[in-house]
């Protein structure tokens, strides 16, 4: 084992930092090695880039004057530390330090990639983080577990940030298009040949998605890739780690809510026609399955917003794919769902940007009117807690049809005057107004720009 170990660190010092392309999400500036360091987790997806952020970080470590020796690099994910023992951490630093032993006397940088299936993990990190001259960084593919790790063993000792695969604002980027406007909000301007650019970007988006190894694919072998992280992610997060016997079940029941982002889906329903095609499963089952899923990143539900938090036995939740090529490749109709993956974007968009530690704090929002008019708000970002409400989003790719733009905004408007909100934005694929009533505005935005803001 300790041979396999030196090798792995051996190896990251022959082949150096990998250039990478540069991803948005901020790790606060470099913390000297130091005793008491706060613990910077970084979270996500399998294959969403976590890694390559981790590569991101040590160039700028560097950058600021630090020697690459003091560098150690460790990725988890290899079937030949199997099975993880308990003494694995201890061996993998006692190993470097025998390497560069100037690492331990002027100060380490620990990057630990995929370490959240190494046994007694939290403790090892707490322990480093109290004794060692070191700042360290972790990554980890599953919520409940990280969370878990640091709620208990850190308590204070870590800042945690979450991955996502591309951004659109990443993505355009990726493409060599730098999307900078002038202004900022719903009044940011751009000039015409980027608007043009980014216009045509969008399509690509949303059927691509924002993992940065399906980019260059052809179709048929993005959605093989897709689905393959689908099913790999799957396997080592939900049926390994929780032991589910019923592999079949657990992958159809993923295809079935990838390929519903966007809509409602009725677990009680589902069972039912697991049923009747003669698969075995229950409701219990499948709602564990549901929670696993968004444990390893790869579905969300939204809840309907509720001012008193009580749970709505009788509501039905909305799911959303991690990334709308995630969405693409798991479609039936993929020439129909444009308006699934414009709405899972958006929602990515949102969950990214809205960090809450409160359940509920992006969730969507049934109104009745007189009584009988019922209306939806796609997303609603507030303070279920406070029973307040900061923002409405509607989404819709056309809105040419009268009767269709009349139903939007009248519904958001009614979802406006229902929370006490005085600005409503309606998403769509290129229309851009503004529609003044009295109670507030609704900001009608194209969804090019939506998502760059």
């Amino acid at each position: 084992m300790n041979s396999i170990i030196a090798e792995k660190i051996q190896d990251f010092f022959n082949t150096g930092i990998p250039e990478v392309f540069e991803r948005d999400l901020d790790l606060g500036a470099v913390q000297p090695p130091a005793r008491g360091n706060l613990a910077i987790v970084v979270a996500g997806v399998r294959r969403c880039g976590k890694t390559y952020r981790l590569y991101q970080e040590m160039h700028r470590i560097v950058q600021a004057g630090y020697s690459f020796d003091n560098i150690l690099y460790f990725n988890f994910e290899d079937e030949r530390l199997r099975p993880y023992d308990s003494q694995l951490l201890s061996k993998v630093l006692d190993t470097f330090y025998a390497m560069r032993p100037q690492a331990k006397t002027e100060g380490a940088f620990l990057f630990f990639d995929e370490i959240q299936e190494v046994p007694e993990w939290g403790a090892f990190l707490r322990r480093v983080i109290d004794t060692q001259k070191a700042t360290m960084y972790v990554t980890g593919s599953s919520s409940k577990m990280l969370s878990t790790g640091l709620a208990s063993e850190f308590r204070g000792r870590s800042l945690t940030r979450e991955l996502y695969p591309m951004s659109f604002g990443e993505y355009a980027r990726f493409r060599g298009v730098r999307a900078k406007g002038t202004g900022a909000g719903a009044s940011i301007v751009f000039g015409s040949t980027l608007s043009a650019q980014l216009r045509n970007l969008l399509p690509e988006y949303l059927e691509r998605g924002g993992f940065i190894a399906a980019q260059n694919l052809s179709p048929a072998d993005r959605i093989s890739l897709l689905q393959e992280y689908a099913y790999r992610t799957v396997n080592m997060d939900v049926v390994e780690r929780y032991g589910v016997r019923n592999q079949v079940v657990a992958s159809r029941f993923l295809t079935r809510c990838l390929a519903s982002s966007g809509r409602e889906l009725s677990i009680n329903k589902l069972a039912a026609q697991f049923k009747s095609a003669g698969v075995s499963t229950s409701r219990a089952t499948l709602s564990n399955l549901l929670s696993y899923y968004q444990e390893a990143y790869l579905v969300f539900e939204l809840n309907e917003f509720s001012r008193s938090l009580a749970d709505n036995t009788r509501s039905v939740s909305k799911v959303y794919a991690i990334d709308p090529g995630m969405l693409m490749a798991f479609s039936p109709s993929a020439s129909r769902d444009e308006a699934q993956r414009l709405e899972t974007a958006v929602f990515n968009k949102m969950k990214r940007v809205n960090v809450s530690p409160r359940h509920g704090s992006l969730s969507r929002l049934l109104v009745t009117e007189s009584g009988a008019i019922r209306h939806e708000i796609d997303f609603v970002v507030g303070d279920p807690l406070m029973g307040e409400a900061y923002q409405l989003v509607q989404v819709t790719w056309d809105m040419s049809n009268e009767k269709t733009r009349a139903r939007e905004i009248l519904g958001l408007q009614a979802g406006m005057r229902s929370l006490g909100v005085p600005e409503g934005w309606i998403v769509t694929m290129d229309e851009e107004d503004e529609v003044a009533f009295e109670g507030g505005v609704v900001h009608i935005v194209p969804a090019w720009k939506w998502l760059l803001d």
